[in-house]
């Protein structure tokens, strides 16, 4: 009798795109994920080839991801939340960061005349770029003291450079600042702290919860349905440089991404590093918790979201669909 021998393959993984362009804003502490994972090769390992485009801030970034020239952004998830209430259908699918990573300071220009957030109306905020997370964020702390959003001027200056030489000369009274910026101010004593978000306990003092999902990786609904492999390969790159963040050392992180990025003396690098160190996630997961409490400070000053709230199907603008499989086969 004749056996037929019955033969099988391994499931094709391969990414359905392997050409990923992706938009992100300035390379600050708080979406190292995605700078470790370009500079070790960690997607070139998963058989991708990265085309990064650079803008001034967030809302840059998600243009070009909304206008087609991006298929992937880096930016913060309150993004999506912000798009569903117009019509725009993103979905997050890795979480970098567990808290906003930002600092709220006083310059010397502003200790004059800050007294308390009430006394914000008049004063000039510096944000990384008008309509970005850390405008929105600063806009719910305003909120939370009873301070009117539109009373108080907002300026854009960036993440670096920009904002380091905002704070010195005096040009904002108030700064939400990102590392290493925060740490090189504070050092040289040009910055007050006066909201620390780049820890639990400072971020519920200051937005009522102890979790809340900000640094991304976004794409549109329909590209993440159409390109599964793709993102899962991107997970998979991305995972591998979380992890690497939780064992590293500040030093072996800071030598693993380009010079130029540092900012300042190393040793103030270092700690600018490690100050920031308890923002990262552990596993790259969403937890409706921090979902919901990036909905309610949202909806607590922005009318249009607040006014379609209802309509919004909050489970589908994240997915730990694709970090859990990379999580198994870490395990394995």
């Amino acid at each position: 009798m004749l056996m037929m021998a019955t033969c099988w393959s391994a499931p094709d993984t391969r990414p359905e795109k392997v050409d990923v362009a992706i938009a992100t804003s300035p390379s600050v502490i708080s979406y190292y994920s995605f700078e470790i994972a370009m500079a070790k090769g960690y997607f070139k390992d998963e058989g991708l080839n990265i085309t990064r485009s650079m803008f001034a801030g967030g809302p840059k970034a998600m243009q070009a991801l909304l206008g087609g020239s991006a298929d992937v952004a880096v930016s913060a998830y309150a993004n999506t939340l912000n798009m569903a209430a117009k019509g725009q259908n993103l979905q997050a699918f890795f979480l970098m960061i567990d808290y906003p990573a930002y600092a709220v300071g006083v310059t010397k220009a502003g200790q004059t005349k800050f007294k308390g957030f009430e006394s914000l109306p008049g004063l000039k905020v510096g944000v990384t770029s008008p309509g970005s997370s850390t405008h929105m964020v600063f806009n719910a702390i305003a909120h939370r003291h009873g301070v009117n959003v539109k009373s108080y001027s907002v300026i854009g200056v960036g993440a670096l450079a920009g904002a380091a030489s905002a704070a010195q000369t005096g040009a904002i009274d108030v700064l939400v600042g990102i590392d290493p910026v925060v740490t090189m101010l504070t050092n040289t004593g040009d910055l007050k702290i006066v909201a620390d978000l780049r820890t639990g306990a400072g971020t519920f003092e200051a937005l009522g919860s102890r979790t809340y999902p900000e640094g991304s990786m976004l794409a549109s609904t329909e590209f993440v349905q159409k390109n599964p492999k793709t993102i899962q390969a991107l997970t998979n790159a991305m995972l591998k440089a979380q992890l690497f963040l939780q064992i590293a050392s500040a030093a072996e992180i800071a030598d693993s991404l380009p010079k130029s990025y540092q900012i300042g003396e190393r040793d103030l690098y270092l700690q600018a590093i490690q100050n920031t160190r308890s923002v990262y996630s552990k596993n790259g997961r969403y937890d409706l918790e921090g979902i919901e409490a990036v909905l309610k400070v949202l909806t607590e000053f922005d009318a249009e979201l607040a006014a379609v709230q209802t309509k919004i199907d909050v489970s589908a603008t994240f997915t730990n669909r694709f970090v859990d499989v990379s999580l198994a086969a870490q395990k394995k």
